[in-house]
């Protein structure tokens, strides 16, 4: 068996890893380097490009300057796009003059101060998305051959059949996610790199109005406060770059204000196919308080009547309120709370009505 077929077996074993694990990707493209003489290599999409790609462990610092210092919107290669569509294998010299590769900043700003040059590319379907793989070769090395780079023509199959796979899975496990928020009441959108929407449950839904919204896949806030520190929420999306722990309020005109918080999501869901790299969760400060009084007496024990002073309490009604609401006496609604506290264990009203606000209870 020659070193080709080796490493083709061993390219194999790693896209069924990756299929399955997104963060494998990174030694797929490990495998397709070495495999043409590369130097390090990275997967870009060839219209819409984010931070967070996957890429060899030699490329990280290229890969930062990249999209850092904004070349993933001004990438001279990207001429290379539409031959990389047709399925051809491009390289420098076949979009790019000697002349203008030394003028050019693309190559004098940031591929030389990290001491890369050249590259070769091959593109593949993932869904309806078009993905290249770049692979990137140090200037010491020379340019690379026609004939050196041409196998990556061969794998470019075998790519887009584990990246469609990733993808499916990615995408069953992300909408598996926002269905069991939704279970439990919590409005949640799942964002990509660039903060665009691609995802979200029915009580996320329910919420958009015409301060909080998507449109064509974009988030639309209309507080302006709010909206800039979303902006910042989307930027702290980069890798190695912690979520934002603090909240964010969204203030709604004639009504109460959401709340936004950001989670980052589990490995598996964040197939790089998919795209997907946070849950926002959204909790409205409109929504209702009270807790349903059949679902605290089958849960805590609780008589009917009982259930229904918890049930105001949590709502916000002080211990005379309810009892006018209920139409009872101050002293029968005490002797009640007493019952209340000791089935729900605790002891005081503020413990009680924190225990009762929570959303299963709703």
């Amino acid at each position: 068996m020659s070193p080709t077929d080796d490493r083709l077996r061993c390219l194999d074993d790693r896209l069924g890893e990756a299929a399955l694990d997104p963060s494998r990707w990174g030694a797929v493209l490990t495998e397709v380097s070495n495999l043409v003489g590369g130097d390090g290599a990275m997967l870009l999409q060839s219209h819409r490009r984010t931070p967070g790609i996957p890429c060899t462990p030699d490329v990280d610092a290229l890969v930062a300057g990249y999209f850092g210092q904004g070349w993933h919107v001004k990438d001279l290669r990207t001429r290379a796009v539409p031959r990389v569509m047709r399925g051809e294998v491009v390289t420098d010299h076949d979009i790019l003059t000697h002349e203008e590769m030394a003028r050019a900043p693309f190559y004098n700003d940031l591929l030389r101060p990290h001491g890369y040059h050249w590259f070769a590319v091959a593109g593949f379907r993932a869904g309806p998305e078009h993905w290249a793989v770049s692979v990137q070769r140090r200037t010491r090395r020379g340019p690379f051959e026609a004939a050196q780079v041409q196998p990556l023509a061969g794998l470019m199959r075998r790519l887009g059949q584990a990246a469609a796979l990733s993808e499916a899975l990615g995408r069953a496990a992300l909408d598996g996610t926002l269905r069991g928020l939704d279970q439990v009441a919590q409005a949640a959108l799942a964002l990509d790199g660039a903060g665009r929407v691609i995802g979200a449950n029915p009580r996320a839904e329910a919420l958009f109005d015409a301060a909080f919204r998507v449109a064509d896949g974009a988030l639309r806030i209309a507080d302006p406060r709010a909206r800039d520190e979303v902006a910042a929420l989307v930027e702290a999306l980069a890798p190695g770059r912690p979520p934002l722990a603090s909240p964010i309020l969204v203030r709604r005109r004639d009504r109460r204000p959401l709340v936004l918080r950001i989670l980052p999501l589990a490995e598996p869901v964040r197939s790089p196919f998919l795209g997907a790299r946070a849950l926002l969760l959204a909790s409205d400060l409109e929504a209702e308080r009270r807790p349903d009084p059949a679902l605290l007496a089958q849960v805590f024990g609780l008589t009917a009547a009982e259930a229904r002073l918890a049930a105001l309490l949590a709502a916000g009604a002080a211990l005379d309120e309810a009892a006018t609401a209920l139409g009872i006496a101050v002293e029968t609604a005490r002797s009640q709370i007493k019952a209340v506290f000791a089935k729900t264990g605790t002891s005081r009203q503020g413990a009680l009505v924190a225990l009762l606000g929570t959303p299963g209870l709703r």
